[in-house]
């Protein structure tokens, strides 16, 4: 593999609209060579809209960045496939496919795609079929493990001979589930149609405990992640021998100086409180040490 990029993944928290803008920016002084943008979790987000997305994305591609068009991972209405379809006009850039949908969309169009971690990609028979699609970056499923990524890529090179890029969910709290109703909006006793777009208080999440005081889930919307930060930082050289990318999520600004941690030559420790069970195959909430 070359050396490993890092990119910075679609902000994943309800930000209004300054501080996302302020992000970004920060962003444009990284080490980050890739950035996603695009709203990915509920269709009902607004507070930034396509345009706004349009003109950071132009800020970051003239500052050099490899520049990924996010599309939602769970497309529920038609006026959500027409704003996808919108979206695709923008082929400057490349796409991220979250939905079967968006990848159905940009096969049509003729258009290479990212498959997303949301998209339930196993082995390398359907990586080869997204490949003929169109897709030339695969994004693993949080919950795969090093010697699942392994595995999976022998099966494709003896099945398909189209290049493809790999790129692993590498640091921030980990999107495992997407449901139709909105965990935050339920929290405050809110009807789902009627939610006010509650989760801006949260936008960091909402952290559940188990019975034991143990941080177990993070929700976000409709979307339910893991209580810990997940953090490879300390895996760089298995990440570097297996993939192409790794992707950081951040959950607030401060969280940047992750970017050249993952940048560095240098091993950084991992906070104690960081998690690394996936990449390890044993269970995600607990850690390699």
């Amino acid at each position: 593999m070359s050396k490993l990029k890092v990119a910075v993944g679609p902000v994943l928290f309800l930000w209004q609209k300054t501080y996302l803008e302020q992000f970004y920016n920060k962003v444009m002084l990284s080490e980050a060579e890739c950035v996603y943008l695009g709203e990915t979790v509920c269709g009902k987000r607004r507070l930034s809209r396509l345009n706004d997305y349009l003109v950071w994305a132009e800020k970051l591609a003239k500052a050099g960045k490899e520049v990924v068009l996010s599309s939602l991972t769970l497309l529920e209405s038609s006026a959500q496939l027409q704003d996808l379809k919108r979206l695709s006009k923008h082929k400057q850039y490349l796409f991220e496919a979250n939905d079967l949908s968006a990848v159905q969309l940009l096969y049509q169009l003729g258009l290479p795609f990212v498959i997303g971690p949301a998209i339930n990609v196993y082995n390398g028979y359907t990586l080869a079929k997204f490949a003929k699609m169109g897709a030339v970056r695969w994004v693993m499923p949080v919950e795969l493990s090093k010697d699942w990524l392994l595995a999976l890529q022998q099966e494709y090179a003896q099945l398909c001979d189209l290049p493809m890029q790999y790129e692993v969910f590498s640091y921030g709290y980990l999107p495992l589930a997407y449901s139709a109703r909105c965990f935050t909006a339920r929290y405050y006793n809110l009807a789902k149609d009627q939610c006010e777009l509650i989760c801006q208080k949260h936008p960091s999440g909402l952290i559940t405990q188990s019975q034991e005081g143990q941080a177990l889930f993070n929700l976000n919307g409709i979307q339910t992640m893991s209580g810990q930060i997940y953090n490879l930082c300390e895996d760089k050289a298995s990440l570097s021998d297996m993939a192409h990318v790794a992707r950081l999520s951040f959950h607030n600004m401060d969280e940047l100086s992750w970017i050249e941690h993952f940048v560095s030559d240098e091993v950084y420790q991992r906070p104690s409180e960081h998690i690394n069970g996936f990449w390890h195959q044993i269970a995600g909430i607990q850690c390699q040490l």
